[in-house]
């Protein structure tokens, strides 16, 4: 590493499902490469368990689990389960247990001892029934998902959903940080719904898909892991971004395909090789 590299303080792990594990990818190269000993981490959504993973030292084994997992599940959409107790769309329960495959309690003890991980989760309008909570949000996501101008997209934050960040520091046991994911993440009906003190919760993509704060920034530089590409990227002093290269051949949520979820990996360390040989490390 050159000694004029820069040192980054904050991580930003950007939410995208499936599409992280191009984090996880870059991170596997660059975190090595550029000695990268951030103090805080803002994800949501997927990032969250990407950077979870990557931070209790537990990725490689729970990415060996989710893989056959996935090379298992023969459909996202089980319609058969309609007349069974038993969901139709597997991806909630295929995402604790991915989870829990890599976050056990000596894992979590770990996390509790690293830089502080702080989770972004949405909280719908007071005035909102869960029902129109969700549909407000399921209209939020999908503009945001056909925009490529915007990497700070405020759609959900004007409908009126607010942030709230709760550190992973708050979670006690592997169960209750499965649940702070799952609550970052949810998207009915494909994961359950979740819920905090009685008020339903939906994914921290809604009011930011790029989770910033203002206390991050008074303390150092930002490197910023996106999972799509954007037609032009922020410059604003302090922030790094990086995106992928090329679009990311894996769904979201498309819990079948094994061999999309490793090439989308392998993407990001290609393109971690690239940024460090960028920077002179």
């Amino acid at each position: 590493m050159t000694e004029n590299t820069v040192h980054y303080e904050n991580v930003v792990f950007a939410g995208g499902g499936n599409r992280c594990f191009w984090q996880a990818g870059f991170w596997s190269v660059a975190a090595a490469a550029l000695r990268l000993r951030p103090s805080r981490v803002n994800a949501v959504s997927a990032g969250s368990a990407i950077a979870c993973a990557l931070f209790a030292g537990t990725f490689d084994k729970g990415f060996r689990r989710y893989k056959k997992s996935l090379a298992a599940n023969g459909s996202n959409f089980n319609l058969r389960n309609l007349l069974r107790e038993q969901p139709v769309f597997p991806h909630g329960n295929m995402y604790r247990e991915a989870i829990l495959g890599s976050i056990n309690e000596p894992a979590l003890a770990r996390l509790h001892q690293g830089p502080e991980i702080n989770v972004l989760i949405s909280c719908p309008p007071s005035w909102a029934s869960p029902g129109m909570a969700l549909l407000l949000g399921m209209i939020a996501t999908g503009i945001d998902a056909v925009g490529d101008e915007f990497v700070h997209s405020s759609i959900g934050c004007r409908i009126g959903f607010k942030p709230l960040f709760i550190s992973v520091r708050e979670c006690f046991t592997p169960d209750s940080l499965a649940d702070l994911i799952i609550a970052s993440s949810c998207t009915p009906p494909l994961t359950p719904q979740a819920r905090r003190n009685g008020i339903a919760l939906l994914d921290g993509g809604l009011v930011s898909n790029v989770p910033m704060d203002d206390e991050a920034e008074q303390h150092g530089q930002t490197l910023v892991l996106l999972t799509r590409q954007f037609t032009t990227l922020p410059s604003i002093p302090g922030r790094t971004y990086v995106q992928p290269s090329q679009p990311i051949p894996v769904a979201a949520w498309d819990y079948t395909n094994d061999a999309a979820v490793q090439s989308t990996y392998d993407l990001g360390r290609r393109d971690g090789e690239s940024f460090c040989a960028s920077i002179g490390a």
